[in-house]
Parts: structure tokens; C-alpha cells; sequence
């Protein structure tokens, strides 16, 4: 049964005196936002991001950044980050939109490959080569039956983290795994719901990585303009919460635990 936004799991409980140290500053939450394929709406997006001071994680696909390279080359020197999402956003065979690029019929070298080009193709346009990784439709299996596999262990040998999508939970950033991290879906959620979400993951001490696409006025993959600016507001004036791109909170944790 799938939990209500930000509703408390009596198994986790609300006591987040052992992971505080894991956040700067002592915060209770860390949040990371995080938008996909390099949709042209996201350019418009983030300079509401910009107003609020909040950096967030774009996942770009090359093709998405090749229409507006030094658009997207101020998104990067603004402080967002700028992560591997694949070259040509492999899903599998189930969504008709990649049913002649299918995870079912790929090897992980083909995958492996898709990633790398993307790699080099970000770093030629944008001079930034990612640290993370967003996988397609959160998906992250090649092959079928006996010969479907993970490539999980692929995205660890090269990046810091890899974030999932579809979760229905934050991220204890003392145990989670950072080569698959969960993330909510936020597409069509208001301020007060994503607002819920924070503060679920407050009262656990968890990571809440958010995962969205366009931003706007309406559409099916769209996170409203107007909720997404009152949402910056509030995680902005919050000294509990502290906001950073998914680089930079996998980096955090990853030291915190090494000590």
C-alpha cells in the first residue's frame, strides 16, 4: 500500500538524533530538486530557482541541451548541476515510445556505451562532465528473463550516485544505497504537498530527492510555475532544511561516512 505523502512509517520513527550529522549546520532534511531530459521549459524554470536562491540537479539528454547549448551553459555557471540521464533515454519495451530501444534487448555494454557518449557529448557542449546519473524511466535493467541483469554496479563505477525515480520514500543517508537512490515523483504535486514530503522526510531525518520534468502552467509531466516558486519560498527561509543538488549531498554523505 502506497504511504501518504510525508506520513510517518511507525517502523522508522522520528528520531533523527543519529543522522542530524550527516547534514550541515545540524539541518533535519536535505532536499535535493531535480528536473529530467533537458525539456526547454526547465530554462524558464530555472530562474524561478535562481530568485530563491535554490541549486538543483538538471538530467539532460545531449539532444536537449544541443538546442540551446549556451542557454544551458548559463544553468551550469548559475550553480545547478548538470547529470548523465543517457544519450538516447532507453526505457523498456513496455512504453511505446522505446519499443526499438528497449532495456530488454540491450547488453550492458550497450548501455554502458549509451552513457559514455552522453558523458563526452555534455562535456564538449557544456564543459562539464557529470558526476551523477538519473536512470531512464528509473528503470535500471538490461535483458530479459534468465539474462536480465542490473547495471546498478555499472552507474557506481562512475558516478558518485545514481538517482532512481517513482520511490515512495526518502533516502537515510547513512544506509542508502548512492548508486540508486529513491526519488518521488513531483509532477503535478502543489506547494503544500511537496511541502508534506519535506517535512515527512524532517521528522525521519532522511535526504528527499524530488524528481520532476517540465515546469509550467499545465501539462501531463508538469510541475505548476506558481507552486514551484512557493515551494523555493518556504524550503528557502527554513534553517531545518538544507538544500543542495544530488552531487553535492552524495558527496556529503559519502564523507560523513567514512568517519
Amino acid at each position: 500500500m502506497r504511504p501518504e505523502p510525508g506520513s510517518a512509517r511507525p517502523e522508522q520513527g522520528g528520531n533523527t538524533e543519529s543522522v542530524s550529522a550527516f547534514f550541515p549546520g545540524n539541518a533535519a532534511v536535505a532536499v535535493s530538486l531535480s528536473f529530467d531530459d533537458a525539456r526547454e521549459s526547465q530554462l524558464q524554470g530555472a530562474r524561478i530557482l535562481d530568485e530563491h536562491g535554490i541549486r538543483a540537479s538538471f538530467y539532460v539528454l545531449p539532444s536537449g541541451i544541443a538546442a540551446a547549448p549556451d542557454r544551458w551553459s548559463s544553468v551550469a555557471s548559475a550553480g545547478h548541476e548538470i547529470g548523465n540521464h543517457t544519450r538516447t533515454h532507453p526505457c523498456s519495451g513496455n512504453y511505446a515510445f522505446s519499443r526499438t530501444n528497449a532495456l530488454e534487448d540491450k547488453t550492458m555494454e550497450d548501455i554502458a556505451a549509451d552513457i559514455d557518449e552522453a558523458g563526452r557529448m555534455i562535456e564538449a557542449m557544456l564543459g562539464v562532465r557529470p558526476t551523477t546519473f538519473a536512470y531512464p524511466c528509473g528503470q535500471s535493467f538490461i535483458g530479459r528473463g534468465s539474462r536480465r541483469r542490473s547495471y546498478v554496479p555499472l552507474v557506481a563505477e562512475r558516478f558518485v550516485a545514481g538517482r532512481g525515480y517513482g520511490g515512495e520514500t526518502g533516502n537515510m543517508p547513512d544506509v542508502c544505497d548512492l548508486a540508486h537512490l529513491d526519488a518521488y515523483v513531483i509532477d503535478g504535486l502543489n506547494a503544500d504537498t511537496l511541502m508534506s514530503l519535506v517535512d515527512g522526510g524532517m521528522a525521519r531525518g532522511e535526504w528527499v530527492i524530488m524528481a520532476g520534468h517540465d515546469i509550467g502552467s499545465d501539462g501531463p509531466q508538469t510541475v505548476s510555475a506558481r507552486d514551484l516558486s512557493e515551494f523555493c519560498r518556504r524550503l528557502a527561509r527554513d534553517p531545518r532544511i538544507w538544500v543542495a543538488p544530488v552531487a553535492e549531498v552524495a558527496e556529503h554523505a559519502r564523507a560523513a561516512r567514512a568517519h
